[in-house]
């Protein structure tokens, strides 16, 4: 299944376990690149990857057709990974 296959699918159905794991098939190594850049590597690294992919494929209803779906990937997992960091921080900071 393609990238936009994928999305697509995500868009209706962002439950769909195929179209969730072709996504993350198909993009692994960009997928490690921006969690690891975000959360390094480690256990932490692999839980937020897990997490990642579940909010990418609750964002697919956001893609535009016209909209390069690689690039739309990219942009969506840095942004849901500046997410999740940041909500670390807040519970981090609240919980001292």
């Amino acid at each position: 299944m393609t990238n936009l296959e994928a999305i697509q699918r995500l868009s209706v159905n962002a439950g769909d376990g195929m179209a969730m794991t072709s996504l993350h098939d198909n993009n692994a190594k960009v997928i490690r690149e921006v969690v690891t850049r975000y959360f390094e590597a480690g256990p932490r690294a692999h839980e937020a990857e897990s997490v990642l992919m579940q909010r990418v494929a609750d964002c697919a209803r956001s893609y535009e057709h016209q909209e390069n779906p690689d690039k739309w990937l990219v942009r969506c997992a840095n942004t849901e990974c500046n997410r999740l960091r940041n909500e670390g921080i807040r519970e981090r900071a609240n919980s001292d």
